[in-house]
């Protein structure tokens, strides 16, 4: 073989190694994902529960899929506003018919309660939307909750969501400027409530009503313009193997049977 021939081999070789191992990289710059999640912040200034948990669900997601999902926190607004804008996923947001113009959605990880928490001093006994009637209730900033819910504010009770965080919305209950606060949880409601009346000590003790206003599946919401839309077969196909194993639910069992506070 001739030099010429011999080095023209070697350049070959080297362009098929670089084409090779292209593709690869472009693929791993490609699975960052972000997903926003909304910042919790409690008292001691530390995440929340609900965040930590939030947090480790999608890890679990993560390493089912073999995606690199990356958690970004947010107020939850601004949140939203980005997988509006096309810069990520959006985790926790429920399917309404104002997102689902904009969102495709995965398939549910896991269902969740939204409680209603007054004070032991001015309890609700909820049983139907008339026991809300002229009530005023927190829900978080930028909140939608399910649709019957949402068919009866601004009708039956009225609807506060100016706080921004966890402990300002119990503070605006202890001070009696809103009736109930509604709270995300997978907790029963008696653990719920003891959690509640230690992170958030105040002059009342609060009271987790028996019944939740709403049974809520957790998607994960995908911008319909934007190249994510092509991992959702990979996301739906990990959520099955991990439904049918219930990692879920064995993970959301731990975190209830730890500390209390």
């Amino acid at each position: 073989m001739s030099k010429f021939m011999s080095s023209w081999a070697g350049v070959v070789a080297a362009l098929t190694i670089i084409c090779a191992a292209s593709p690869a990289m472009a693929t791993d710059a490609r699975q960052e994902i972000p997903v926003f999640l909304p910042e919790q912040i409690e008292p001691n200034g530390q995440p929340s529960t609900g965040m930590v948990t939030m947090t480790g669900i999608i890890n679990l997601l993560a390493a089912e899929s073999g995606l690199k999902l990356v958690v970004q926190a947010y107020p939850w607004r601004r949140a939203q506003m980005k997988a509006k804008n096309g810069e990520g996923l959006l985790f926790g947001a429920a399917e309404t018919p104002e997102r689902a113009r904009l969102f495709n959605f995965t398939k549910p990880l896991y269902e969740v309660n939204q409680w209603l928490v007054t004070t032991a001093q001015r309890p609700i006994d909820f049983r139907s939307w008339e026991d809300l009637r002229g009530k005023v209730v927190s829900i978080p900033s930028g909140g939608q909750l399910g649709p019957e819910f949402e068919a009866q504010r601004g009708k039956t009770f009225t609807v506060e969501e100016n706080a921004v965080t966890i402990a300002s919305r119990f503070k605006m209950l202890d001070t009696g400027r809103v009736d109930a606060i509604v709270i995300d949880s997978n907790r029963a409601a008696p653990q719920l409530e003891v959690r509640l009346n230690c992170l958030f000590p105040g002059a009342s003790k609060w009271a987790v009503m028996a019944r939740p206003v709403n049974a809520e599946p957790v998607v994960i919401a995908v911008p319909k313009a934007s190249s994510f839309n092509s991992y959702i077969p990979a996301l739906n196909e990990a959520i099955d193997r991990m439904s049918k194993a219930h990692a879920v639910l064995k993970y959301l069992d731990k975190r209830s049977a730890e500390s209390s506070c």
